[in-house]
């Protein structure tokens, strides 16, 4: 839904408010808001996996199976971080966008 309400917000900033937006921060953050989310979303998949697999399959404990997340934890967080920057920048440009001539 936040890609969506990004996109539909660039595209009435662009076609019906005729202002031209800044294509360099909004390269720089979209390209950090899809890869933030995508990487995010596959390494919590891939860690919900090596985490279930520990505690259902294996009969681990809990300690065991944190063990096994903690490589994790700050990719994901950084994933996070940057999906965050992201849209923090993609938003930047849509309310910096300079009107165009008519």
């Amino acid at each position: 839904m936040g890609f969506a309400a990004i996109s539909s917000l660039v595209f009435v900033v662009e076609t019906h408010e005729r202002r031209r937006l800044s294509q360099g921060i909004m390269l720089i953050g979209l390209t950090l808001l899809y890869m933030g989310t995508t990487i995010g979303f596959v390494l919590l998949g891939f860690a919900g996996a090596i985490g279930g697999y520990a505690l259902v399959i294996e009969h681990s404990t809990i300690n065991v199976a944190q063990n096994l997340l903690l490589p994790y934890v700050n990719l994901i967080t950084t994933a996070c971080l940057a999906a965050v920057v992201g849209t923090a920048l993609s938003i930047y440009g849509i309310g910096t966008a300079k009107a165009t001539e008519r």
